[in-house]
């Protein structure tokens, strides 16, 4: 017998996939970032100014990436409305105005 999927199955699946990329991605950024500080660092002498100033990039280039890949996985939804508020306007049709002014 077959499993069946719905489509939010293959949602749920497309989004694990997306979101187990996040570790990976956060961790990669912050090792670029520190070993092009080293290398700069070490070429130019200044050690170890350039590894922590590419440290600290890698590290926003690693909380950059999550963010997108959250945001891919999980769009965002219009929030609905609160309870007891009309949604289209139906509400009074009467005319607040006195006529003066």
């Amino acid at each position: 017998m077959r499993p069946t999927f719905s489509k939010n199955t293959g949602e749920a699946l497309r989004a694990a996939g997306s979101l187990s990329t996040v570790g990976l991605a956060f961790v990669l950024a912050l090792v670029i970032g520190f070993w092009f500080g080293t290398v700069l660092d070490d070429w130019l002498g200044t050690r170890p100014v350039l590894t922590i100033v590419f440290f600290f990039f890698g590290l926003a280039a690693g909380v950059l990436n999550v963010v997108r890949i959250v945001s891919r996985a999980f769009p965002s939804r219009p929030a609905p409305p609160p309870a007891g508020i009309p949604t289209s306007g139906g509400g009074d049709d009467r005319d607040l105005d006195d006529g003066e002014g």
